[in-house]
């Protein structure tokens, strides 16, 4: 019964208690009852006040071409998902959290188990870096008993092999239901891996090529066994999110890559479930009568209304001032908008929230060129700037990166000291950053031998003496950048900087297409560029081999590295780097090891400047005022990854 239906009526039995009591006092002793001299028609009860629809609108950068979980993956899809699929795993500062499972697995709580299996040669193991090979002769792996590189051995093609094989269980929170009402089972996490393994399903299949089963144990609990010889230490990867099999069993992998059914109206257990998608416009949903914390008052609106602004410019705000959005999510382009969002906020319009990484910028150095490859040949090639250590230091201390940080990202971004952001617990903390320092920096470049000959501040440095380098080269060099606006803010002030130093850098703003054209004609890939600025996302692990010198790419490789795409780009090649990178990458479960390596790795990334780090790219996503429980975690796939708990409140504590 709403509560202001409860008020009135209460009101009205104040009154007619109390006129009741004042006619008692007016009667005397005289208490008995008087003929009416007509019968009194009865008091309707009043109607009780309709409860008023509680809304949250949360406007988007696009709108999504798929809600399916295995045909796509937006900032825009998974906003829209949060609602739909409560977790069923959380990631919190970058650590996995279980929402919809009694606990993760691990060794310690015995959810994972490691036990043998016995292999022969052809048989698809993992080696001890964790790829997928056929077992052959002089293929490392670990045996039976083994989880460190300290017992892995090379297989001799002929001894009997047992290897480790890990398992897994999950057990899923009891009395859980799909929105329809349906109990969800293990059953359905397994039918989602057996969709996900279907060739006819397009998505990535490192985690189905790592498992060698998925099974039901109970109607609560899966198992995920491991290929023999893969060893992990987040084996929460390896649950799969459920899809509800009674809905969907009727139709083919292959169809449900087109199917309304996945694509527009996805069922889930979370918080709410669509009722209507308006192309072009919204999506709505509504609470989900079966959500299983509806007894905690969650969610907290009964509608949800995703709004699609895709024809509104990111520089835009005005649906947020005007209250056409209570929220707009990280996929409209907030980020590109810092100084216009930070304005708002101290008007008292609007509340920001921003986030750092896990993506980065840096400067890559071509260090070494791909015409370097067969010789280095000073008459042809681009001369030999940037081998030298100092070069690159004098570069660190010119670029005046602290004002890119409060002039272009108006400080809500801060210097890298490595490649994982802060925040990640496997990050080193302390590692040195070269300060903005103009004069160590000219002191540096003389040093090397870069020297201004003819006293024009107009004209760029000429060589004399350095190694690898032609006298009198002009060090004159190109700048390569995708071409955005905020990259141009950026490039402006690496040029102004390096001039004050007395270097000439030539700002080449490409098309992203253009700047990572597959090699040997592509400028990054190819390894054909003096300068270029490019961003990577780091994962939840140490991503060391973005350096090895096996990822250089090159023609004997085909300009794919080994392993992981031929990312080095700047031909950075350090032995010492490499092996404490292979340690790490190799280190199974040795938790020490792994640290150990992880940190040399990312000290000797700091100390050797194979790139320059520019700053943390940044997510920002803004609210109205009023609006609590909202926080942007840029290790979660999501900034609304709560959006059941989401309230309105004038008495709003925090953001």
């Amino acid at each position: 019964m709403d509560y202001r239906y409860h008020k009135i009526l209460g009101k009205i039995t104040l009154i007619i208690i109390v006129s009741i009591l004042a006619l008692s006092a007016c009667s005397g002793k005289n208490n008995q009852p008087t003929q009416s001299a007509s019968t009194a028609e009865p008091t309707e009860a009043p109607t009780p006040t309709a409860k008023a629809t509680s809304k949250l609108t949360v406007c988007l950068g696009e709108e999504p071409q798929t809600l399916y979980l295995y045909a796509g993956s937006t900032q825009a899809m998974w906003s829209i998902l949060e609602a739909i699929y409560d977790g069923p795993i959380d990631t919190q500062n970058n650590t996995p959290v279980p929402v919809i499972l009694n606990d993760l697995p691990s060794l310690d709580n015995g959810g994972v188990k490691l036990q043998s299996a016995p292999v022969s040669q052809g048989d698809k193991v993992a080696n001890t870096a964790g790829e997928v090979v056929s077992l052959q002769k002089g293929v490392k792996v670990f045996p039976e008993g083994c989880t460190t590189a300290s017992c892995a051995v090379e297989w001799d093609g002929l001894s009997p092999l047992n290897l480790v094989q890990m398992t897994a269980d999950f057990s899923l929170l009891p009395d859980l239901k799909w929105s329809d009402g349906e109990a969800l089972t293990a059953e359905d996490s397994v039918y989602s891996y057996q969709l996900s393994a279907d060739p006819a399903t397009k998505v990535v299949k490192t985690n189905i090529d790592r498992t060698a089963d998925f099974t039901v144990v109970d109607a609560q609990t899966v198992k995920w066994t491991g290929i023999p010889g893969y060893l992990t230490t987040r084996p929460a990867s390896f649950f799969w999110l459920p899809q509800p099999k009674h809905l969907l069993e009727t139709y083919t992998a292959e169809e449900l890559n087109s199917a309304e059914i996945t694509n527009k109206t996805p069922m889930g257990w979370g918080a709410y479930q669509i009722a209507e998608w308006i192309p072009g416009s919204e999506i709505r949903l509504v609470k989900n009568p079966n959500y299983y914390k509806s007894s905690e008052g969650l969610p907290k609106f009964d509608e949800l209304i995703y709004r699609f602004l895709p024809t509104v410019p990111n520089a835009d705000l005005s649906p947020m001032v005007n209250g056409e959005c209570d929220i707009m999510d990280t996929s409209t382009g907030l980020e590109d908008q810092v100084q216009s969002v930070r304005e708002l906020e101290l008007a008292g319009n609007i509340t920001s929230y921003f986030g750092q990484g896990p993506a980065w910028e840096a400067i890559n150095f071509g260090i070494k060129p791909a015409s370097y490859d067969a010789v280095y040949n000073p008459y042809e090639d681009r001369q030999d700037i940037f081998s030298d250590l100092r070069t690159r230091q004098a570069f660190a201390s010119c670029i005046n990166r602290p004002a890119i940080i409060s002039d272009v990202l108006f400080s809500q971004s801060q210097i890298p000291s490595t490649y994982l952001p802060l925040t990640n617990p496997l990050a080193v903390q302390g590692l040195p950053v070269i300060g903005y320092d103009p004069t160590m920096g000219i002191q540096l470049l003389e040093e090397v031998g870069w020297l201004d000959q003819d006293g024009n501040p107009d004209t760029p440095r000429t060589a004399a003496g350095v190694p690898n380098v032609f006298n009198d080269t002009p060090f004159s060099v190109t700048y390569s950048v995708a071409d955005t606006e905020q990259n141009r803010q950026v490039a402006q002030i690496v040029v102004s900087s390096m001039k004050d130093c007395g270097v000439e850098v030539i700002p080449q703003f490409l098309a992203p297409s253009e700047l990572l054209a597959a090699g040997p004609e592509g400028l990054l890939f190819g390894r054909n560029f003096d300068l270029a600025q490019l961003g990577w996302s780091s994962g939840a692990m140490p991503s060391c081999f973005l350096y090895a010198s096996s990822e250089i790419p090159t023609a004997e490789n085909n300009w794919l590295g080994t392993q992981y795409g031929g990312v080095n780009l700047t031909g950075y090649s350090n032995p010492d780097y490499d092996a404490d990178c292979n340690a790490m990458l190799n280190a199974g479960l040795d938790i020490d090891a792994f640290n150990q390596n992880n940190q040399i790795t990312q000290q000797l990334l700091a100390n050797d400047l194979p790139m320059l780090p520019l700053f943390y790219q940044i997510k920002a996503m803004v609210s109205r005022v009023a609006l609590c429980g909202l926080s942007l975690d840029t290790s979660s796939r999501s900034g609304l990854s709560n959006i059941e708990s989401l309230e309105i409140s004038q008495t709003c504590a925090s953001k």
